[in-house]
């Protein structure tokens, strides 16, 4: 996406031109950007219908044709997620950041001519980090373009992997084997500028970010749902060997770690330190389990070691009768009878 004419000045006496609020092409932008309301049918609640995102880009470059507006340039962050994926979100995320490194003093919404106060700039930032809007959609885009398995996102990567769990009715991928293969199966370039495309956004964000921190400290949009979103899409495709391990997160562990910083050596029943890789709790089986299977779908994409890995990784925390009913649900009779249960004790 090409952003850059919408950093140059508008005129010499009005560098970010006029504020458009009021005016008629902003109040467009304004109702194109609307969602519809959800409905229900039946038992099902069907979800609110989206905006047009071709006409909403299109109308929030009309805007900033005229007009250095942040506003606008968060609704093109949006539109440009669901027409272009992430690398046109990453150029549109860009340009917010060149809004406001470059034209602090003039963009809109501009700073309170009294007291420099920013709270409007602050909210119009603040747009990029909602949950049910961009960041919702970002967990839904496509990271994967594969032609067997299809696009693959953030969302079921997490209920694959037993991380989330699939709301009613889902219908898309809940197999980690699936997954794996669908990284397998893509273009091995379409996948790196993905990636790329993903360690540039999370520079943007972390730019708009120290803009604030330095021009309004203390005082300063919550982006961390698009923060955390991203660092966790850039772990995904660290862990399935599409980006920069080195710069991502550890290869296995829940989405809350994603990005941080590899466990220290904790201290052992003897007194001395144990390496993060050792084995010394359920979760530390799940995280070996995924290590194990993120090997297979990189190194041996046909070996059938995954679909029984990740079995077994669902039993992990289970109980005894739970395996056994899993594992072996004609033994249940045997089990019972040996350990002298009714057939409620199972229940």
């Amino acid at each position: 996406m090409e952003v850059d004419a919408y950093l140059e000045p508008i005129t010499e006496t009005a560098p970010s031109g006029l504020n458009l609020e009021y005016e008629t092409v902003f109040v467009d932008m304004e109702l194109a950007a609307q969602y519809g309301e959800e409905r229900q049918v039946g038992d099902s609640v069907l979800e609110a219908e989206e905006p047009d995102f071709g006409d909403l880009a299109a109308k929030a470059r009309a805007v900033l044709a005229e007009s250095h507006d942040i506003r606008a340039a968060v609704f093109l962050a949006e539109s440009a997620l669901h027409t272009g994926g992430l690398s046109a979100f990453a150029d549109a995320l860009g340009l917010v950041r060149g809004y406001l490194e470059r034209w602090w003093d003039t963009c809109h919404p501009q700073l309170d001519e009294d007291d420099g106060d920013a709270t409007m700039r602050i909210n119009a930032v603040q747009g990029l980090a909602d949950p049910r809007r961009l960041v919702r959609a970002l967990r839904r885009t496509g990271l994967t373009d594969s032609r067997a398995f299809g696009r693959v996102s953030l969302r079921e990567v997490e209920i694959a992997e037993g991380r989330a769990d699939p709301p009613p009715g889902f219908d898309g991928v809940t197999d980690p084997a699936a997954v794996s293969a669908a990284f397998q199966d893509s273009d091995t370039a379409a996948l790196a500028e993905m990636s790329a495309a993903v360690a540039t956004a999370r520079e943007h964000l972390s730019a708009i970010e120290a803009v604030f921190a330095d021009k309004t400290p203390g005082d300063a949009p919550q982006l961390d749902r698009l923060a955390d979103t991203l660092r966790a899409i850039g772990a995904t495709y660290a862990r399935f060997g599409a980006g920069d391990a080195g710069a991502e997160a550890p290869e296995v562990g829940p989405v809350a770690n994603d990005g941080a910083a590899p466990a220290p050596a904790v201290a052992a029943a003897g007194g001395g330190a144990v390496a993060p890789g050792a084995i010394h709790s359920p979760d530390d089986v799940v995280r070996a389990l995924d290590a194990i299977m993120n090997y297979y779908a990189r190194s041996e994409p046909s070996s059938p070691l995954p679909i029984l890995l990740g079995r077994a990784r669902r039993l992990v925390s289970a109980d005894f009768l739970t395996i056994v009913r899993d594992m072996a649900p004609d033994g249940m009779d045997d089990v019972r009878r040996i350990g002298g249960l009714r057939d409620d004790d199972d229940d």
